[in-house]
């Protein structure tokens, strides 16, 4: 009789992440597909006005706001760096969410672009171009490890770390563009699962 409190509670809980409401910060971005006889993805490179990772490539996407779900925040974001209609754009699905080494939530959302009518921000976007699915599908990433130490703050000059590991950092070069870091963590995971699955 004592567990069935607890069970009730869990059957009515929703799993989330630990630390996610006051430890991280949350971002949801979008991973914009193009049909035209074969699949397409949509990527920006960064604005060099930006103070965060200028001229980066990415996906378009930003920080979900206060009372707003991650799905809002990345069609929200979509549409305003890229400049496209919501009637252009089919919602297709929620991909896998990234925690990151740095504190970062990102969610991840697949949308279909259904029109290439863009008129992207001048402000956050410097360029759109695509890549070919299938550029992805045949050309693994370089993968190089970077380390990582931890510190308590008021103890780093003291040189001793809490703990050391390893993490890897993902780049594709495709023409004279780097697709590197979340990004291109974020496509390596998307298209394996695709090849895996629907080829």
């Amino acid at each position: 009789m004592e567990f069935e409190a607890l069970k009730n509670f869990f059957n009515k809980r929703e799993v989330k992440i630990l630390g996610e409401d006051n430890e991280y910060k949350r971002y949801a971005v979008t991973i914009p597909i193009y049909y035209d006889g074969e699949y397409k993805v949509l990527f920006e490179v960064r604005s060099h006005k930006l103070k965060f990772q200028p001229g980066d490539i990415s996906f378009p996407g930003g920080k979900v706001e206060e009372g707003e779900k991650p799905k809002e925040a990345a069609i929200r974001e979509l549409i305003e760096e890229v400049g496209l209609k919501e009637e252009h754009i089919e919602f297709i699905g929620q991909f896998d969410t990234l925690v990151t080494y740095h504190g970062k939530i990102i969610y991840v959302f697949v949308v279909q672009i259904k029109e290439m009518d863009f008129n992207p921000s001048k402000d956050e976007v410097h360029e759109l171009f695509f890549v070919p699915m299938d550029f992805f599908l045949s050309n693994d990433p370089i993968i190089k490890n970077a380390n990582l130490k931890a510190y308590f703050e008021d103890e780093k000059q003291n040189n001793k770390g809490l703990l050391e590991s390893k993490t890897p950092i993902y780049y594709y070069k495709y023409n004279n563009k780097i697709i590197w870091g979340i990004t291109a963590k974020i496509i390596y995971y998307f298209t394996m699962e695709f090849l895996q699955k629907y080829r």
